[in-house]
């Protein structure tokens, strides 16, 4: 941590390679996050970029006794979330967790784990992410920040800029769709 407050007193002076070192950090999973929420490869470095921009105007406002992930991650979110909005598409990508590199996948495949769990894991999730995408964009992007992002239902609140009780509403609502879509995509494999 001490080292990116270094790293950000220094982009606060525009700093070039200070800023090249501030993004190499955050490459992976500004890039992860924006192709979640696009799923598309050009999109998303399209919006990695647009987020650069916005975090090189806006370094001298960060208060630096503050977490900058969370900071840059909102500017992320909301830069995705203006995406979305203004090309009015309502597909949602739920791969931001599971996009790795080629050399990660190989790595992952030499390692020792049982096969059959895995295939069992993976179709699963596939079924889940399909049964995501189709909710409608208010539940989807609940679901997304809640249990892909991993956030508190406060950052919700805060990210979408609606009241904690229509969070948790929205949520509730979400999960019920959400499991009654899994319900019926049990009855048809069987």
């Amino acid at each position: 941590m001490e080292v990116e407050k270094q790293i950000i007193k220094r982009c606060k002076e525009y700093d070039r390679a200070s800023f090249s070192r501030l993004f190499h950090l955050y490459e992976k999973y500004l890039y992860n996050l924006c192709y979640g929420y696009t799923q598309n490869t050009s999109d998303a470095m399209d919006l990695v970029q647009e987020v650069y921009i916005k975090v090189f105007k806006n370094i001298k406002k960060f208060d630096e006794n503050l977490p900058f992930h969370p900071w840059i991650r909102r500017i992320s979110v909301n830069t995705c979330l203006n995406f979305k909005r203004d090309n009015k598409s309502n597909v949602i990508s739920m791969n931001s967790k599971y996009y790795d590199s080629e050399f990660e996948e190989e790595d992952r495949l030499s390692m020792d784990y049982d096969m059959e769990e895995d295939i069992v894991n993976r179709i699963n999730n596939e079924v889940v992410k399909e049964c995501i995408k189709k909710l409608t964009y208010d539940y989807r992007i609940i679901i997304i920040l809640r249990y892909y992002d991993d956030l508190s239902y406060d950052e919700i609140a805060s990210i979408l800029d609606m009241p904690l009780g229509t969070v948790k509403t929205k949520l509730y609502r979400a999960k019920n769709i959400l499991r009654k879509s899994l319900e019926k995509n049990m009855e048809v494999k069987k």
